[in-house]
């Protein structure tokens, strides 16, 4: 991100939350709301590239804000580890560079780039001798849906990750299974059905001509590189971020280097 002028700031994040969800809300909650406390403590908005945690921390907000007996649970239980959440604070706003007294948002890679840095600014910078590779996106459930608690993207017709992908010298191809989910959040319990819809995404991929699928989410990734040896043809799958930066002229020395500084 530095090379797009953006500073970040670590913090001692514990999970988001997400895979705990659905077996207790409660907990999951208090992951999210921990988290969005030290954010807040700090001053700071959100960012991540998953879209997992980008829709588990507005869960967590959401559930908090309404459920009352969840709120209760959740500050009794930040009040034991010497935490509050106050809900707002002085935000360094990143695009003014002012201090905003609001809750600190959640912010996803997509999300930050098109509205802050802006699709034209990235084609600006784009090394244009790089061939256009023909790739497929991979939305992400967890941002997109449900919208009324995300408030993302159109969850039927998402134009953030398509429009970015341009930006960046990407080619989109028409895909219809952009936004159905990877199989990754049953992959736990149902190993055969998350196996079984993988391939079905890949081999779908592959008919589209495509070379790459492109993934806006860890999740989805994760999910694409836990396949088993020789099932996945001629299709691989590569996060957005990584292709943002070859687009960019970034070395493999400088990827390795941000993986190190972790």
């Amino acid at each position: 991100m530095k090379h797009l002028g953006v500073t970040l700031v670590k913090l001692p994040f514990n999970c988001c939350g997400n895979p705990a969800r659905s077996k207790d809300l409660s907990a999951s909650v208090l992951a999210a709301i921990r988290n969005l406390t030290m954010a807040l403590d700090q001053g700071l908005d959100i960012l991540t590239p998953c879209k997992c945690c980008f829709g588990q921390l507005k869960h967590g907000l959401y559930w908090y804000d309404t459920d009352s007996v969840i709120r209760e649970k959740v500050d009794l239980a930040l009040e034991e580890d010497g935490m509050t959440f106050l809900g707002t604070g002085l935000i360094h706003d990143p695009s003014t560079g002012d201090l905003e007294d609001r809750p600190p948002k959640v912010r996803h890679l997509l999300d930050f780039l098109y509205h802050d840095i802006g699709t034209a600014s990235l084609a600006g910078r784009i090394t244009p001798s790089l061939p256009r590779p023909k790739v497929v996106l991979q939305q992400g459930c967890h941002a997109l849906r449900p919208y009324a608690v995300t408030r993302f993207d159109n969850p039927f017709d998402p134009v953030m990750f398509r429009e970015l992908a341009c930006a960046c010298g990407l080619e989109p191809l028409t895909w219809s299974k952009e936004t159905e989910c990877c199989g990754d959040p049953v992959a736990g319990t149902h190993t055969d059905l998350a196996f079984r819809m993988r391939r079905e995404k890949l081999a779908s991929a592959a008919r589209t001509g495509a070379q790459t699928i492109c993934t806006a989410c860890t999740h989805c990734q994760i999910q694409y590189d836990r396949g088993v040896p020789n099932d996945t043809g001629d299709v691989s799958a590569v996060p957005f971020a990584m292709l943002l930066g070859r687009a960019l002229g970034l070395t493999a020395k400088v990827f390795k280097e941000a993986s190190q500084d972790r």
